[in-house]
């Protein structure tokens, strides 16, 4: 290259990164505002869960969500194809539990009913997409904040019976 000439932009020597993971809680999210915004649980379907159960799972809940903020996605580690049809799967599945939940009139019953033979599709899918999120982030930090968040949420469920 002569003095002057710019060099041109080539997509092969670009890294194939995101800069930040923070589309994973994003998508996560958006039927939860939908929710919040639109429907309400029965009052009297809520359970007792135990306060420091109940600390210890949004504890969780927020360093699975905040993590990805703060690292980049490495689409180029191998057998990062797999991983993300992991991932569109788990989102997929989570999306279309959300769906019959919003169809059915916001029936609580929905909130756990199974789902192509997942039980309690809401509460496994986000927690499989997080925990192969963190594969791609290359995050034993995020691995483990995902399988607490994981294991937290399923005992909350168990314990007030949603």
């Amino acid at each position: 290259m002569t003095r002057g000439q710019s060099q041109a932009w080539q997509p092969s020597k670009q890294k194939r990164a995101v800069r930040s993971g923070a589309i994973i809680p994003v998508l996560l999210m958006l039927p939860n505002v939908v929710w919040i915004l639109f429907y309400s649980l029965e009052a009297d379907t809520k359970g007792t869960v135990p306060a420091a159960l109940s600390i210890a799972e949004n504890v969780a809940r927020f360093a699975a969500l905040a993590l990805p903020f703060f690292y980049p996605i490495d689409l180029k580690r191998a057998g990062s194809t797999a991983v993300l049809l992991g991932m569109a799967s788990a989102l997929a599945i989570y999306y279309v539990a959300w769906g019959r939940f919003f169809m059915g009139a916001g029936s609580v019953a929905l909130l756990s009913a199974p789902l192509l033979a997942i039980p309690s599709p809401l509460a496994l899918a986000p927690v499989a997409l997080l925990l192969l999120s963190s594969y791609l982030m290359r995050s034993w930090l995020m691995f483990g904040a995902a399988l607490c968040f994981g294991v937290l949420h399923i005992a909350v469920l168990s314990v007030s019976g949603l």
